[in-house]
């Protein structure tokens, strides 16, 4: 994997982040949902268990009446009906799995109870303060209070629940409450859930894990495969050059030595000093040739930071035209700078005179002769276009014969070329050397029109570390 913004592999470091950011979301996820889930199912028991604990408790109002609670209320445990209701309490408790069933006056006091702890007459400490029953006497509505988890010692998972049932009477005054407590083994079912929930978030911590022990060993492993392909690469980038670099030179060293043997010829056959030389002329000529081959080649293997110094492109595009101008007008192509303007960007000059003469030699291949009255080849311009105060667009047009789709594609490829004698990689040097900078290509051709190669450079006022 690469970073889409310069094209470098990406570091270990960077795709061990990754790797902490995909498994922190996978962890998020898996207890996020377990979370929910165990809410739900409290919500959905929560709701479920105060309907059945208020039918209960209307159920049980119905049957002691408002009377039964009168006369309990009045004569206590020596009321004739006391055993009778207590009796009847402890059959329903046993049906519906109930901790306790209590029969209270609006005072609170415990009129009758089965499973509660308070004696009858007196208040029973858990209900002197529930907010829940004081609604149910003042409203006379049957209510239930919240599921709660009781965090005690020795009480550690409990739940408690409560359903408030009132008696009224004729005349639709509360005179007592029926008070039903759901049983403990009622909530069984979210000990469970919890407990399941628990090991499964334990069981997902392990694997996640063990997920990321496989990552890490194939990261390893797919990082020291990537520095082997590097390396494998740079050793078949270094003999396609080789073979290239041995390619263009075999031609002037041939006409060095076919010249040099005619000149030795010429002087062992005692020839004019002036035909000597005229053969001699040309030895000079592709000895610079050579050297031109060989200053490419390290150039292309060592380009230099670009980013380092800073130039006017108006400068740098007036010593182009004086320099590659009269050459071009020979042919029949103008070159014109007077659209670039003095901007300074942040780039050497030898670098950027580097980047537009090979735009500039480019664009002069790119032309065809042209056979109008005019005598002209075609037109190359050099000119600048501001896109911010951070960057600068500098652009080199030409009117030649334009690139297909595929050339277009392709065009920044090592030793990729469309010309008979070039070495496909000028261009690759000029995309080194403006990377180097943060800045990018810009390539537009279509064919029989020309091409326009835009080169987006950092101004003076750009700070570093930016990208275009």
């Amino acid at each position: 994997m690469s970073d889409p913004t310069s094209g470098r592999p990406w570091s270990r470091g960077r795709y061990l982040t990754l790797l902490a950011v995909l498994l922190g979301l996978l962890l998020a996820v898996s207890f996020g949902s377990q979370w929910w889930l165990y809410r739900a199912v409290r919500g959905q028991l929560d709701e479920q268990m105060g309907e059945r604990l208020l039918a209960v408790g209307t159920v049980v109002a119905g049957t002691i009446g408002w009377d039964g609670v009168l006369e309990l209320s009045v004569a206590g445990p020596a009321s004739p009906r006391y055993e009778e209701v207590r009796q009847r309490l402890r059959e329903v408790a046993s049906q519906n799995d109930l901790d306790a069933l209590t029969v209270i006056d609006t005072d609170r006091r415990v009129l009758v109870s089965v499973g509660s702890l308070a004696e009858p007459g007196r208040v029973d400490p858990m209900l002197e303060f529930e907010t829940v029953l004081s609604e149910v006497i003042v409203t006379g509505m049957p209510l239930s209070s919240p599921l709660t988890r009781i965090e005690a010692e020795g009480l550690a998972d409990e739940f408690l629940k409560a359903g408030y049932a009132p008696v009224v009477d004729p005349e639709g005054t509360v005179v007592g409450a029926v008070v039903v407590e759901g049983g403990r083994q009622f909530f069984t079912v979210l000990k469970e859930l919890r407990g399941r929930l628990l090991f499964s978030a334990g069981l997902g911590f392990l694997a996640t894990i063990a997920l990321a022990v496989v990552f890490f060993l194939t990261l390893r492993s797919l990082v020291k495969l990537e520095d082997s392909l590097r390396g494998t690469a740079a050793l078949a980038a270094i003999g396609q050059i080789a073979s290239v670099v041995a390619h263009e030179i075999k031609n002037p060293l041939a006409i060095i030595r076919s010249r040099s043997e005619r000149v030795r010829r010429k002087i062992e056959q005692g020839k004019e000093p002036a035909e000597i030389l005229e053969w001699f002329d040309v030895i000079p000529q592709e000895v610079d040739r050579l050297n031109e081959i060989v200053t490419n080649y390290l150039s292309l293997a060592r380009p230099e930071r670009g980013a380092e110094g800073q130039c006017s492109v108006g400068a740098v595009a007036r010593e182009i035209t004086a320099l590659v101008g009269p050459d071009l007008e020979k042919r029949g192509i103008q070159l014109d700078a007077s659209q670039a303007l003095d901007v300074e960007v942040r780039i050497g000059a030898r670098s950027l005179k580097q980047i537009l003469l090979n735009l500039v030699l480019n664009a002069a291949d790119a032309i065809r002769p042209d056979t109008d009255s005019a005598g002209t080849g075609g037109v190359i311009r050099i000119t600048t276009r501001s896109r911010s105060t951070r960057w600068v667009d500098v652009r080199v047009e030409d009117d030649g014969r334009g690139m297909t789709q595929e050339e277009r594609s392709r065009i920044l490829e090592p030793f990729f070329t469309t010309k008979a004698t070039g070495s496909g990689l000028g261009l690759t040097l000029v995309h080194s050397l403006v990377q180097s900078t943060g800045g990018r290509l810009e390539i537009e051709s279509q064919i029989g029109k020309g091409s326009v190669i835009g080169v987006v450079l950092p101004t003076r006022a750009a700070g570093g570390g930016e990208s275009a």
